[in-house]
């Protein structure tokens, strides 16, 4: 059976080819994570680093895996999903040769681990290239002026391989529902459904998780109390970081509930959009019909919006509120060293969700190539079939918008209703860089992943286009 998953495994690579991106990134936080702690550990060890000054070389690494393997659950999940719907076919004939469904799902874990583990080799070439910089940028411009010396970087290389079989954990994990879905289901109806992947409900095991993370949510709001009481000098360090998980749990309890949230969303602001363009409605009816592949894609999208916006707001909101209360010791100085440490916190974890979205994107782009093509066989103009593209680009990131600003409002409030507990005035500011960069720069990205993979096909004659969708 192990020559069946070879030959699967190479006859998938174009397919896992459109979300690696995303397990490399992976793959690059959890062996960054990885190296760091180590040579954080080692500084403490020997003397050069003080335990109490170690947080962005000790603790941060350490969350930085809870927070990167969240959002990785989510988005490998979704590409996983991707990928199997584009290999319908090759399954159905896989179970028609007479695999089990035990054999399929093994035959699609296997194709997971083995892309996971043919990007980690890449991840960590960049983890091993960029150490020594990367801690100089957690060192350099402390707060307060203090000085920290840089620790000496450590290469384990052991550390690093068990943070690659962490991310293979990760990606079977994610991936798990994907495979036994693929096994359940029967030849002929895989045959038969050739664009596949319709299929998007709310089942049990989503509804169970979003009700514990929003209860989880709602004991992190009722923590502030007892958190904002004690009045130690990490009261309000603590609280600032509890606000970027509360961001983070909202998100992902918004993923859970995505077949419900986004399509209605979506139909809702473009249906009172008064645009006359024709490609304005092709755009939006196609979306419609496309409701679970497009509902899937503004997963990662919300991920990346709500991080950005909290990464941006969460510094100016600080410095606001110490102009306002004239905190101790001045100003708080927003400087190198604490972006570096929210970076460490966040930055992976939005990393990963950008190239989520990317991925996502990408993937959807052989199906855009054939409804374009159909449209032009119609009687689309190809100029209206490139404004589609960008069209389709656009309504993501403004439905992934509209859900990324309700987790920063989370956020906000969290970080609101604790500096009242902490008996502080609260000064929320965010700023118009984080809404350039979270929006225009997202748009900018998603734009290209969905224009330019078009490009090729509109070039092309659309029967042409056509039969090559249909032969796949």
């Amino acid at each position: 059976m192990w020559r069946v998953y070879l030959a699967e495994l190479r006859d998938s690579w174009p397919a896992w080819l459109g979300v690696s991106l995303t397990f490399i990134v992976t793959n690059l936080s959890f062996a960054n994570s990885s190296l760091v702690l180590a040579s954080g550990w080692a500084a403490v060890g020997s003397g050069q680093l003080a335990l109490n000054d170690s947080a962005e070389f000790t603790a941060a690494p350490i969350t930085n895996y809870v927070f990167s393997a969240i959002v990785a659950l989510v988005v490998i999940s979704g590409g996983a999903r991707m990928v199997v719907d584009s290999r319908r076919g090759a399954l159905a004939r896989l179970a028609l040769a007479g695999a089990s469904p035990r054999q399929v799902i093994a035959s699609v874990l296997v194709q997971l681990a083995a892309v996971s583990l043919a990007c980690a080799v890449i991840a960590d070439v960049i983890a091993l290239v960029t150490l020594d910089p990367y801690l100089g940028f957690l060192t350099t411009g402390v707060e307060s002026g203090l000085e920290i010396a840089k620790p000496a970087p450590v290469y384990a290389l052991g550390q690093m391989l068990l943070a690659n079989l962490g991310v293979v954990a990760v990606a079977l994990i994610g991936g798990y529902s994907q495979a036994r879905r693929a096994a359940a289901v029967t030849p002929v109806e895989a045959l038969r459904q050739a664009s596949g992947g319709t299929e998007f409900r709310m089942r049990p095991v989503r509804w169970v998780f979003a009700i514990l993370g929003g209860l989880l949510l709602i004991g992190l709001f009722a923590a502030i109390g007892p958190i904002a009481s004690a009045r130690t000098s990490e009261t309000v360090s603590t609280l600032l970081q509890l606000s970027i998980v509360a961001l983070m749990v909202f998100v992902v309890v918004v993923s859970l509930l995505a077949p419900l949230l986004i399509g209605p969303l979506t139909q809702a602001w473009t249906r009172i959009l008064p645009i006359p363009d024709p490609a304005w409605t092709l755009t939006r009816l196609n979306l419609a019909a496309r409701g679970a592949q497009f509902a899937r894609s503004a997963v990662p999208v919300i991920f990346t919006v709500g991080l950005m916006f909290g990464l941006l707001s969460i510094f100016p909101t600080i410095y606001a509120t110490s102009l306002i209360n004239e905190f101790p010791g001045g100003v708080v100085t927003l400087d190198k060293a604490n972006l570096g440490a929210v970076l460490s916190l966040v930055g992976p974890a939005l990393a990963i969700a950008l190239a989520g979205a990317v991925g996502n994107v990408f993937m959807m782009s052989k199906r855009r190539d054939a409804e374009l093509a159909l449209l032009g066989i119609t009687g689309a103009t190809p100029g209206q079939r490139q404004r589609m593209a960008v069209l389709e680009a656009l309504i993501l990131t403004v439905t992934s918008t509209m859900l990324g600003l309700l987790a920063y409002a989370v956020m906000a409030g969290y970080l609101a209703l604790s500096f009242s507990q902490a008996g502080y005035t609260p000064a929320l500011s965010v700023p118009v860089s984080a809404w350039l960069v979270a929006v225009l720069g997202t748009t900018l990205v998603l734009v290209a992943a969905t224009y330019l993979p078009t490009l090729r096909a509109l070039g092309q004659p659309e029967p042409r286009v056509v039969a090559a969708m249909v032969g796949q």
